[in-house]
Protein backbone atom coordinates (compact mmCIF):
# COMPACT_ATOMS: atom_id res chain seq x y z
CA UNK A 1 0.00 0.00 0.00
CA UNK A 2 2.46 2.44 0.98
CA UNK A 3 4.57 1.74 -2.33
CA UNK A 4 1.53 2.79 -4.47
CA UNK A 5 1.35 6.01 -2.81
CA UNK A 6 4.74 7.16 -4.24
CA UNK A 7 4.50 9.14 -7.12
CA UNK A 8 6.17 8.18 -10.37
CA UNK A 9 9.09 10.61 -9.22
CA UNK A 10 9.59 9.08 -5.69
CA UNK A 11 9.75 5.90 -7.43
CA UNK A 12 12.76 6.55 -9.53
CA UNK A 13 14.51 8.31 -6.68
CA UNK A 14 14.71 5.48 -4.22
CA UNK A 15 15.48 3.20 -7.47
CA UNK A 16 18.27 5.39 -8.22
CA UNK A 17 19.28 5.67 -3.97
CA UNK A 18 19.56 2.23 -3.89
CA UNK A 19 21.37 1.58 -7.39
CA UNK A 20 23.96 4.10 -6.23
CA UNK A 21 24.41 1.99 -2.55
CA UNK A 22 24.67 -1.14 -4.38
CA UNK A 23 26.80 0.00 -6.79
CA UNK A 24 29.18 1.35 -4.54
CA UNK A 25 29.60 -1.94 -2.34
CA UNK A 26 30.06 -3.51 -5.83
CA UNK A 27 33.03 -1.12 -6.76
CA UNK A 28 34.94 -1.21 -3.81
CA UNK A 29 34.46 -4.98 -3.83
CA UNK A 30 35.02 -5.62 -7.01
CA UNK A 31 36.46 -2.70 -8.41
CA UNK A 32 35.82 -0.80 -11.58
CA UNK A 33 36.58 -3.22 -14.16
CA UNK A 34 35.67 -6.01 -12.27
CA UNK A 35 32.03 -4.29 -11.93
CA UNK A 36 29.56 -4.64 -14.65
CA UNK A 37 26.27 -3.00 -14.77
CA UNK A 38 24.01 -5.91 -14.57
CA UNK A 39 25.93 -7.08 -11.51
CA UNK A 40 24.86 -3.90 -9.86
CA UNK A 41 20.96 -4.51 -11.63
CA UNK A 42 21.05 -7.98 -10.48
CA UNK A 43 22.36 -7.20 -6.51
CA UNK A 44 19.81 -3.60 -6.22
CA UNK A 45 16.47 -6.42 -7.83
CA UNK A 46 15.74 -4.49 -10.29
CA UNK A 47 16.61 -4.66 -14.17
CA UNK A 48 19.71 -3.35 -16.59
CA UNK A 49 16.62 -1.31 -17.73
CA UNK A 50 16.47 0.27 -14.32
CA UNK A 51 20.02 1.22 -14.44
CA UNK A 52 20.06 2.39 -17.83
CA UNK A 53 17.21 4.88 -17.14
CA UNK A 54 18.78 6.38 -14.42
CA UNK A 55 22.34 6.55 -15.27
CA UNK A 56 23.64 7.33 -19.19
CA UNK A 57 26.96 4.53 -18.76
CA UNK A 58 28.71 3.24 -15.84
CA UNK A 59 31.10 6.33 -15.49
CA UNK A 60 27.81 8.24 -14.81
CA UNK A 61 26.81 5.63 -12.44
CA UNK A 62 30.52 5.55 -10.63
CA UNK A 63 30.55 9.56 -11.22
CA UNK A 64 27.25 8.98 -8.82
CA UNK A 65 28.70 7.09 -6.21
CA UNK A 66 31.20 9.38 -5.66
CA UNK A 67 29.13 12.45 -5.64
CA UNK A 68 27.24 10.71 -2.77
CA UNK A 69 30.70 9.58 -1.07
CA UNK A 70 32.46 13.08 -1.24
CA UNK A 71 28.99 14.75 -0.10
CA UNK A 72 28.75 12.39 2.59
CA UNK A 73 32.70 12.59 4.03
CA UNK A 74 32.06 16.57 3.25
CA UNK A 75 28.57 16.67 5.20
CA UNK A 76 30.92 14.16 8.18
CA UNK A 77 33.67 17.51 8.32
CA UNK A 78 31.26 19.97 8.42
CA UNK A 79 29.43 18.67 11.62
CA UNK A 80 32.75 17.57 13.55
CA UNK A 81 33.71 21.08 13.23
CA UNK A 82 30.65 22.39 14.46
CA UNK A 83 31.01 20.18 17.37
CA UNK A 84 34.60 21.03 17.96
CA UNK A 85 35.42 23.55 20.44
CA UNK A 86 36.17 26.93 19.87
CA UNK A 87 40.09 26.50 20.18
CA UNK A 88 42.12 26.29 16.98
CA UNK A 89 44.01 22.95 17.70
CA UNK A 90 40.81 21.59 18.52
CA UNK A 91 39.54 22.56 15.32
CA UNK A 92 42.52 21.72 13.55
CA UNK A 93 42.58 18.05 15.15
CA UNK A 94 39.22 17.32 14.04
CA UNK A 95 40.41 18.56 10.35
CA UNK A 96 43.32 16.06 10.20
CA UNK A 97 41.60 13.25 11.60
CA UNK A 98 39.15 13.77 9.06
CA UNK A 99 41.84 13.99 6.47
CA UNK A 100 43.57 10.85 7.33
CA UNK A 101 40.34 8.87 7.34
CA UNK A 102 39.74 9.96 3.76
CA UNK A 103 43.25 8.96 2.70
CA UNK A 104 43.09 5.38 3.99
CA UNK A 105 39.72 4.51 3.01
CA UNK A 106 40.05 1.37 1.27
CA UNK A 107 39.13 1.12 -2.17
CA UNK A 108 38.08 4.44 -3.25
CA UNK A 109 41.62 5.54 -4.08
CA UNK A 110 41.64 3.17 -6.58
CA UNK A 111 38.23 3.47 -7.77
CA UNK A 112 38.96 7.05 -8.78
CA UNK A 113 42.29 6.23 -10.30
CA UNK A 114 40.73 3.27 -12.31
CA UNK A 115 38.27 5.95 -13.64
CA UNK A 116 40.64 8.28 -14.54
CA UNK A 117 42.71 5.50 -16.38
CA UNK A 118 39.91 4.21 -18.24
CA UNK A 119 38.18 7.09 -19.55
CA UNK A 120 41.20 8.94 -20.71
CA UNK A 121 39.59 8.85 -24.47
CA UNK A 122 36.77 9.92 -23.07
CA UNK A 123 36.90 14.11 -23.11
CA UNK A 124 33.16 14.24 -21.65
CA UNK A 125 34.26 12.01 -18.64
CA UNK A 126 37.37 13.61 -17.40
CA UNK A 127 35.92 16.87 -17.70
CA UNK A 128 33.47 15.64 -15.17
CA UNK A 129 35.80 14.27 -12.99
CA UNK A 130 37.71 17.68 -13.27
CA UNK A 131 34.69 19.72 -12.10
CA UNK A 132 34.47 17.74 -9.03
CA UNK A 133 37.79 18.41 -8.37
CA UNK A 134 37.59 21.71 -8.61
CA UNK A 135 34.37 21.67 -6.17
CA UNK A 136 36.64 19.91 -3.61
CA UNK A 137 39.22 22.25 -3.68
CA UNK A 138 36.79 25.58 -3.77
CA UNK A 139 34.71 23.53 -0.62
CA UNK A 140 38.55 23.24 1.41
CA UNK A 141 39.52 26.65 0.48
CA UNK A 142 36.19 28.53 2.06
CA UNK A 143 37.08 26.60 4.79
CA UNK A 144 40.47 27.15 5.38
CA UNK A 145 39.84 30.97 4.84
CA UNK A 146 36.62 30.70 7.31
CA UNK A 147 39.11 29.40 9.92
CA UNK A 148 41.88 31.78 9.31
CA UNK A 149 39.07 34.45 9.67
CA UNK A 150 37.88 32.90 12.51
CA UNK A 151 40.99 32.84 14.90
CA UNK A 152 42.78 35.83 12.97
CA UNK A 153 44.94 33.60 11.26
CA UNK A 154 47.45 35.29 8.25
CA UNK A 155 47.82 32.24 5.78
CA UNK A 156 50.97 31.34 4.19
CA UNK A 157 49.40 31.71 0.69
CA UNK A 158 46.19 32.61 -1.02
CA UNK A 159 43.28 29.83 0.75
CA UNK A 160 42.89 28.19 -2.74
CA UNK A 161 46.30 27.90 -3.75
CA UNK A 162 46.82 26.29 -0.11
CA UNK A 163 43.60 24.11 -0.63
CA UNK A 164 44.66 23.25 -4.07
CA UNK A 165 48.22 22.25 -2.24
CA UNK A 166 46.34 19.92 0.15
CA UNK A 167 44.00 18.06 -1.95
CA UNK A 168 47.00 17.21 -4.10
CA UNK A 169 48.30 15.98 -1.10
CA UNK A 170 45.89 14.29 -0.25
CA UNK A 171 45.45 12.40 -3.38
CA UNK A 172 49.27 11.33 -3.55
CA UNK A 173 49.52 10.06 -0.43
CA UNK A 174 46.29 8.12 -1.15
CA UNK A 175 48.22 6.58 -4.33
CA UNK A 176 51.07 6.03 -2.19
CA UNK A 177 49.47 4.07 0.63
CA UNK A 178 47.73 1.73 -1.76
CA UNK A 179 51.44 0.79 -2.44
CA UNK A 180 52.91 1.00 0.93
CA UNK A 181 49.89 0.46 3.55
CA UNK A 182 52.56 1.99 6.12
CA UNK A 183 52.65 5.38 4.41
CA UNK A 184 52.83 7.98 6.80
CA UNK A 185 49.58 10.10 6.21
CA UNK A 186 49.61 11.88 9.77
CA UNK A 187 52.08 14.91 7.43
CA UNK A 188 48.39 15.85 6.75
CA UNK A 189 48.29 17.26 9.96
CA UNK A 190 51.97 18.47 10.56
CA UNK A 191 50.87 20.31 6.95
CA UNK A 192 47.66 21.15 8.57
CA UNK A 193 49.36 23.13 11.35
CA UNK A 194 51.86 24.98 8.95
CA UNK A 195 49.75 26.14 6.89
CA UNK A 196 47.60 27.11 9.45
CA UNK A 197 49.53 28.20 12.48
CA UNK A 198 53.01 28.82 10.73
CA UNK A 199 54.58 25.98 12.74
CA UNK A 200 54.98 22.31 13.28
Amino acid sequence: MEEQRLTRRERQALTRERLISVAADELIRSGYRGTSLERVAEAAGFSKGAVYSNFASKEDLVLAVLDQRYLHRLDTLRDRLAASPEAVEDRLAAFSRWWEELITEQGWGELIFELASHSRDKPDVQEQMRLRERKIVDYVALLLQGEADRFGLALAMPAHDLATVLVSLGSGLSFSSMLEPDTPVHVMTDVARLVLLGAV
